[in-house]
């Protein structure tokens, strides 16, 4: 009997170790992401590892972020490689209207009329 309660208590300490490994990592987690947003993220950590990985994730997002979105870095992309949309429509095919058709929509030629 004693053997099974030691076993029991092993298992018991095992789970608690995992249970505080995933509240640690819900806690960064919630810190990373007021990282992204321009908070603190040490106090971030703190709240979350205090009261609720969870309820600091929903906090942090009901909060504004205090930064615009960082700018993406720009990629050269040459002309000759890129796909126009209407690439994939037939060429020469002509509606009614007299517009061209691209993509299943007609569009009319713009005119640039000036009065004199």
């Amino acid at each position: 009997m004693g053997a099974l309660i030691a076993e029991f208590m092993k298992l018991g300490f095992l789970l608690t170790l995992v249970a505080f490994g995933i509240w640690v990592g819900g806690a960064s987690v919630a810190a990373w992401v007021a990282w992204e947003k321009g908070r603190d993220p040490a106090s971030w950590f703190l709240i979350a590892f205090l009261f609720s990985p969870l309820v600091a994730l929903v906090a942090l997002g009901a909060v504004p972020a205090r930064h615009l979105a960082r700018p993406r870095a720009s990629r050269p992309v040459s002309l000759a490689g890129r796909r126009r949309y209407d690439d994939a429509a037939p060429r020469g095919r002509r509606s009614a209207g007299g517009g061209e058709a691209l993509g299943g929509v007609e569009h009319e030629a713009i005119v640039n009329v000036t009065s004199t």
